[in-house]
């Protein structure tokens, strides 16, 4: 009797569930661009904060990966390639599985709160544990700023002042949770076009933009209309201070408690219900992803 080989092919599939937090700038300070990078160096103070997407990731074994991506929650435009992909592009050769990724959105796009990064050092941290790549921090950190400036920050989390072109971080030590309002007013807003914006108007208004806690607050009310005059209606609402994260949209009130900030959140909502407003607590230190982190 002839005998027949038979090889059998096994696959595995695993599930993974991760949280994808958002930032807060609480302070910015910019610096003149640098001519042969194109890139202003910052000052800043980033504060993680409990507002995060949600990404379920599905692996499966496989000699030629895939990946599979989807979204809910916050609509997300068609045309608009998500960085994950150039992630998985970049890397596809050093894996050994298919990656099906769904994003439940609830961190806004140019808002200036950081999703897309935060989703980037996500997913940067669930390669390193799933296909045991063993990468220390300062590998992540090289691999995360390749793909965007805010990534390094999102590799750690927490509390950090973060300099140069967000690669150099100093972790700060914060034990007591800062509360704050979000209200993010349904615009986006362009990095590019307010850091070009700040260009032209720190040569006429350096000591208004200098005097400003983040340099990009008074930059982002005189380029967007829209923005200045909700501006000036939440001003004229409470009297708490209104800051602004990052190059906008989203502004932020901190409160002494909790409570305040849910009795605040309450009072903006009926006065301005089209606007995403929300109750936020700091992060100030997030458990790694990562296997080895030095």
């Amino acid at each position: 009797m002839k005998r027949e080989a038979f090889q059998l092919l096994f696959f595995f599939t695993m599930k993974f569930i991760f949280k994808s937090f958002a930032k807060l700038n609480l302070s910015l300070t910019i610096f003149n661009l640098n001519k042969e990078s194109q890139l202003h160096p910052i000052s800043s103070i980033f504060q993680q904060i409990s507002l995060h997407d949600t990404l379920t990731i599905t692996i499966e074994s496989s000699k030629k990966p895939q990946l599979k991506l989807s979204h809910s929650g916050i609509k997300i435009p068609s045309n608009n390639k998500n960085i994950i992909e150039t992630i998985f592009e970049t890397i596809v050769k050093e894996l050994s599985n298919s990656y099906t990724i769904h994003i439940n959105k609830n961190i806004p796009l140019g808002s200036g709160m950081g999703g897309a990064s935060s989703n980037a050092a996500t997913f940067l941290k669930a390669i390193n544990t799933i296909e045991k790549k063993y990468w220390d921090y300062q590998t992540l950190i090289q691999l995360g700023k390749s793909f965007g400036s805010d990534i390094p920050f999102f590799l750690h989390g927490g509390i950090q002042e973060i300099s140069g072109y967000g690669d150099i971080m100093k972790p700060q030590i914060q034990e007591k949770k800062r509360f704050f309002v979000i209200i993010y007013p349904e615009i986006e807003c362009s990095t590019k076009e307010i850091y070009q914006h700040f260009d032209a108007l720190i040569i006429k208004d350096t000591k208004k933009i200098k005097a400003s806690n983040n340099n990009l607050l008074p930059v982002v009310l005189d380029f967007n209309k829209d923005m200045k005059t909700i501006y000036n209606a939440l001003s004229n609402k409470t009297s708490y201070k209104i800051q602004l994260t990052g190059s906008g949209s989203t502004f932020f009130i901190e409160t002494p408690t909790k409570k305040e900030s849910l009795i605040l959140q309450q009072s903006l909502s009926k006065e301005f219900n089209n606007f995403l407003i929300k109750t936020v607590e700091s992060i100030n230190s997030e458990k790694t992803l990562t296997i080895n982190e030095s």
